[in-house]
């Protein structure tokens, strides 16, 4: 079998799958555990026998494996009839498992924006980030509520992480606050397009009715995107 290693695999801190730092293909897991997700990603959904077979262990190392898999939601089970006797269970990869192999999809952003700004300047690569911020306002403002900032404020963080950017806030001694995001699921994106980042701010500005001041960024370096958050000023 042709495995490469270290290939990238873009980081989702909302699945266990990317927290755990596995990647199926550069050796950081069990092997019978690899061999496993590497079956089902190349022949679909497989009973526990047939895994067993086409690995050559035993049935009850594949079944203990399966376990594991599913305790990590990276394995899913079905239930499936049989012509005779008790029904049985058929087993494929759950959408977190799909992290664990090689995708380029922040190559493929990044050359399309570089593409568009070839083709119609960078006026529409602005106009592009600009509709995806309104969209995402839509998306946010139907789950946001709360009268006061600070009740706002702690449900965008919320809403955040359960994006992967795992969203921290704080109350400072003066009323403002400071938002803090500790992960970037955009950064190859965004440390290509300043837009993305400009459009972001203005997003939480927009959503909050908040002064918004961007004090540190990942793209150049810091360990977060943190945001200085003040009521509006008249």
């Amino acid at each position: 079998m042709n495995l490469q290693p270290d290939l990238p695999i873009p980081p989702d801190s909302s699945t266990e799958a990317s927290m755990s730092g596995e990647n199926v293909l550069n050796g950081q897991m069990s092997e019978t555990r690899r061999q496993i997700l590497i079956a089902l990603k190349q022949r679909g959904k497989m009973t526990a026998d047939e895994l067993a077979q086409h690995l050559d262990i035993s049935a009850v190392a594949v079944r203990r494996q399966l376990a594991n898999l599913e305790r990590d939601r990276l394995v899913e089970h079905e239930q499936v009839k049989r012509p005779i006797g008790r029904p049985g269970y058929v087993y494929h990869l759950s959408e977190p498992a799909r992290l664990l192999f090689p995708s380029s999809y922040h190559h493929l952003a990044a050359q399309m924006l570089r593409t568009i700004k070839g083709m119609f300047g960078q006026e529409a690569v602005d106009m592009i980030f600009q509709e995806r911020r309104c969209e995402m306002e839509r998306i946010y403002s139907a789950r946001i509520d709360g009268n006061s900032l600070r009740e706002r404020l702690a449900r965008f963080a919320e809403l955040r992480t359960e994006e992967g950017y795992m969203a921290t806030w704080e109350e400072k001694e003066d009323g403002s606050f400071v938002l803090h995001q500790h992960h970037c699921p955009i950064i190859w994106v965004a440390e290509y397009c300043g837009p993305a980042c400009r459009e972001e701010a203005v997003m939480i500005s927009e959503l909050l009715g908040a002064d918004v001041v961007r004090h540190s960024h990942q793209t150049n370096g810091d360990a977060t995107c943190s945001y200085e958050i003040r009521p509006r000023t008249a």
